[in-house]
């Protein structure tokens, strides 16, 4: 099933100046819960549906500040874009309108062209070539370095990773969402919004893009998310369609080789770290999807 909504209760904790947003009179609550593949049992996470006599709203609270302040700040830089609006915050609280609509878990045609067009008009409203701040990007790059080492025994992914690796050192930036899953994006028939900016920042304008595609198989044989091969090139031709500003189109298609590649490999960086762990159908799915993608990277450089 994924993301979905289970009524409570039990009212979160609300600070004042959101109750005064929103009011509490005759107020529903409902959580939002995760039964994804990976896990056994169902999560809450501490986001919450809010129903009162002034409208529908969600309720986000972040246990890290850090987290917390980079959310409200990627919203305030989102404002009129296709992205939920902000509408308070307070005492570690984000409080947006709540957006109608069904995930990408197994998307239409027209919800992908949605998608695509609401991504592009984030990423020509920050246009690659520009100079933008770096901090996010930086954490980035060091994170890839840690993520190397996972491939010490796998000369043949290293090889691949290391152009990978290369690319981002000078791969232009967008404002990117961190965390682009089908998940993140509902769509209510007429339009596409993207959901859940925890995770954004600068970022090479690639990542967003392959993230959205690189998780789903036609039938969901692994995750929850199912979308055809011809989904994903529709997805990734109207995208950079309808960039402003874009690389050549050779130049775009190795970017999201590479960042396709990089996707797997930031799964298996668990089972390759752990000789211990368990080779599932998880493994057994990214393994030779990573081996296919390196392939094809090394020998196209």
């Amino acid at each position: 099933m994924g993301v979905y909504l289970e009524k409570t209760n039990e009212l979160p904790e609300i600070p004042g100046a959101l109750k005064a947003v929103m009011g509490t009179d005759g107020m529903e609550a409902f959580r939002f819960m995760d039964d994804s593949v990976y896990d056994d049992e169902a999560k809450g996470y501490s986001t919450y549906k809010l129903v009162s006599e002034k409208g529908e709203f969600v309720l986000k609270k972040s246990s890290c500040q850090e987290d917390y302040e980079s959310e409200v700040k990627h919203y305030s830089l989102l404002e009129g874009l296709p992205v939920p609006r902000l509408l308070g915050v307070s005492d570690g609280c984000i409080l947006m309108n709540y957006v109608e609509g069904d995930d990408l878990k197994d998307p239409t045609d027209a919800a992908v062209c949605e998608a695509a067009k609401s991504l592009v008009a984030v990423m020509n409203a920050y246009p690659m070539g520009r100079e933008y701040e770096r901090d996010r990007y930086e954490t980035y790059l060091r994170r890839l370095e840690r993520r190397a080492e996972c491939l010490k025994d796998e000369p043949e992914l290293a090889r691949a990773f290391a152009l990978f690796f290369e690319r981002q050192k000078e791969i232009p930036l967008t404002l990117s969402n961190g965390d682009l899953l089908p998940i993140n994006v509902l769509y209510d028939g007429k339009r596409a919004t993207i959901i859940d900016w925890e995770f954004g920042g600068f970022m090479p304008y690639a990542l967003d893009i392959a993230r959205f595609i690189a998780h789903s198989t036609p039938n969901g044989e692994v995750t929850s998310f199912r979308m055809s091969d011809a989904q994903k090139k529709l997805f990734s031709q109207l995208v950079y369609e309808g960039l402003s500003v874009k690389p050549a189109k050779a130049v775009y298609e190795r970017d999201l080789l590479l960042a396709r590649f990089n996707e797997c490999v930031e799964i298996l960086e668990y089972y390759l770290n752990d000789p211990e762990a368990v080779r599932d159908r998880v493994f057994e799915h990214y393994y030779p999807m990573a081996k296919m993608l390196a392939n094809e990277i090394t020998a196209n450089q």
